[in-house]
């Protein structure tokens, strides 16, 4: 019984792995990663990429899922759906971009703005939502809310991304655009 399962799993892999226009190779886009950071403390997951399959090229920056809850608790449970935030062109526009975003980190407590998102499942997609930025600070820690609007009252779609895994990220793109000067 596990030699058949093993053998018909490998076939679907196979099989997978050869589909050239078929629906399920459309599902599976590439993501070409440009820099990661993950942080276990508070499981968050950062990434900048771009979509191998684009033309022209695009860059994006995932915040990984967002939480259901309120603006002191959030629970997550969607490993599927994660909020991408367009960067730009070329290195040079996201590392603009991503000094955009670290700028935010000064703006006064819970004081907010508006940029445009990708709530989507794998990779993002042209349906952009506005999303608002909230900065929150803690007894030792600048944070950066990002969420969306739900509809239901109290309710919040959020994520919190720490000053000092966002500058991890930030490092990790200057080290890429170093490394690849031509991109």
């Amino acid at each position: 019984m596990k030699r058949i399962f093993v053998t018909l799993t490998l076939a679907f892999v196979a099989v997978l792995a050869f589909a050239q226009n078929s629906s399920v190779s459309s599902i599976l886009r590439p993501r070409v990663e440009i820099a990661e950071c993950s942080s276990e403390q508070n499981s968050t997951e950062l990434e900048v990429f771009y979509m191998n399959d684009e033309n022209p090229r695009m860059y994006y920056l995932s915040l990984g899922g967002l939480g259901v809850g309120t603006d002191i608790i959030q629970i997550d449970f969607d490993p599927v759906f994660e909020l991408f935030i367009p960067l730009g062109g070329n290195l040079e526009e996201v590392l603009d971009r991503m000094n955009e975003i670290k700028a935010l980190y000064s703006m006064p407590r819970r004081g907010s703005t508006e940029m445009s998102g990708s709530f989507a499942a794998l990779y993002p997609n042209d349906d952009l939502a506005t999303t608002t930025v909230t900065s929150r600070r803690f007894l030792t820690s600048k944070v950066l809310e990002f969420s969306l609007p739900t509809g239901t009252d109290g309710i919040v779609r959020a994520t919190h991304i720490y000053k000092g895994d966002f500058n991890s990220l930030l490092t990790g793109i200057k080290l890429y655009k170093k490394l690849h000067p031509k991109e």
